[in-house]
């Protein structure tokens, strides 16, 4: 009996050991606290920075860029999409926009583009303690699937900066995503931007999903179990929109 509960004690460690070490993968990334919505809905939502820039430096600002929808790379079940992105979502545009919140960071803006919120930033001030996390908030308003299209769901890949040090665009490529660089680059590994994510797998960018409501707006028959869309930007963007403008002025990358 005792050997018995020696094994069970064991057993129990061994899957706690491994769900706390998944969980901790999990919250490495910067990510987005409510990461899936319904169509339809809105919500108060955060970027969660969960780790700083080493054991010396603070994270001193966040950058973040959404898809605008534009010239954005479009997939369907994993395959390129030749056609817009109105064919599966009515409305992404201005549907993300940033609350100043000063707890953090001193200052910052919204990125706009044509008259949409395409991304946002936050810094100055004290920063983000290296030992903490940190969260700037945005509101997430309601986004609708085209009722006519097969989309079950639509994931929109967000891209974001943490900056640990004011540099040129040269040394942001000493930042691969994990703390000691002069940024943590949460952002696609292939697009071909001096922002890219040093990565053998495509897993920096933060995500934002969302939903059909099944109920409301069933898929049409003809359309069997329905379609994932995925969202990318394009590097042209991601040059464009990346970049701090403070004051008129940009201020990252130097």
């Amino acid at each position: 009996m005792k050997q018995m509960t020696s094994a069970r004690a064991l057993v129990l460690s061994a899957v706690s050991t491994a769900l706390i070490g998944i969980g901790m993968n999990a919250l490495a990334h910067t990510r987005l606290d409510i990461p899936t919505m319904v169509e339809g809905t809105r919500t108060i939502n955060h970027v969660v920075i969960t780790h700083s820039c080493g054991d010396t430096k603070r994270t001193i600002g966040t950058s973040v860029v959404f898809p605008d929808g534009v010239d954005s790379t479009i997939l369907v079940g994993g395959q390129p999409h030749t056609g817009s992105l109105t064919d599966f979502v009515e409305n992404w545009g201005n549907t993300n926009q940033m609350i100043m919140n000063k707890a953090v960071f001193a200052v910052g803006d919204e990125k706009t583009q044509n008259g949409n919120v395409v991304g946002f930033w936050a810094g100055g001030g004290e920063g983000m303690p290296n030992n903490l996390y940190s969260t700037v908030p945005f509101r997430a308003s309601a986004v609708n699937i085209a009722a006519a299209s097969c989309a079950k769901s639509v994931k929109f890949y967000v891209s974001i900066v943490d900056i640990c040090e004011i540099t040129g665009i040269d040394e942001l490529r000493a930042g691969t995503g994990e703390a000691g660089g002069v940024a943590n680059l949460w952002t696609h590994n292939n697009l071909g931007t001096p922002y890219d994510r040093v990565s053998a797998t495509d897993d920096g960018p933060a995500s934002l999903v969302i939903t059909r409501d099944l109920t409301k707006k069933p898929l049409p028959e003809s359309c069997g179990a329905g379609v994932d869309v995925e969202v990318k930007p394009s590097a042209a963007q991601i040059n464009r929109d990346m970049p701090i403008i403070y004051n008129g002025q940009q201020v990252w990358p130097k």
